[in-house]
């Protein structure tokens, strides 16, 4: 289904994410401290520069549509956001390496689900279709 509103930013932002999960596998794959390092440095500056602010968003449509959205796939979405938090919005309690296939592995799977369950979910809820849902958001 083409996405629509808010939705379009946030699937294109997605994109985003998905090349950078891609890289931190690829960068965990090796056994070279410094691309390790170098990695883990991409992965939060890509936290705090566009997925901070592109989880926040999705919360705030979760707060709006909650009422209409499947329990089970929100409590995920919440969940799977706090994990993606913790693992790249700085120190982590993982070796390096692991840090980076935790975020990969789950980076990944969180946007599959997304694009594929969840926007299904809010696209079909007024809030998103609205012309100014993506100001309410921001």
């Amino acid at each position: 289904m083409p996405r629509i509103g808010v939705l379009l930013l946030l699937s294109r932002e997605h994109h985003h994410s998905l090349v950078m999960a891609r890289g931190a596998r690829r960068a965990a794959d090796h056994n070279d401290a410094a691309i390790v390092a170098a990695a883990i440095a991409r992965m939060e500056n890509h936290w705090h520069g566009l997925m901070a602010a592109h989880v926040e968003r999705e919360e705030r449509l979760i707060r709006m549509a909650g009422d209409k959205l499947e329990p089970e796939s929100v409590t995920r979405i919440l969940s799977e956001h706090s994990e993606l938090r913790r693992l790249a919005s700085g120190p982590c309690e993982l070796e390096p390496a692991a840090r980076l296939r935790a975020f990969a592995d789950l980076a990944s799977t969180h946007v599959r689900y997304e694009e594929r369950v969840f926007f299904q979910q809010l696209q079909a809820h007024p809030c998103v279709a609205e012309d100014n849902a993506e100001a309410n958001v921001r």
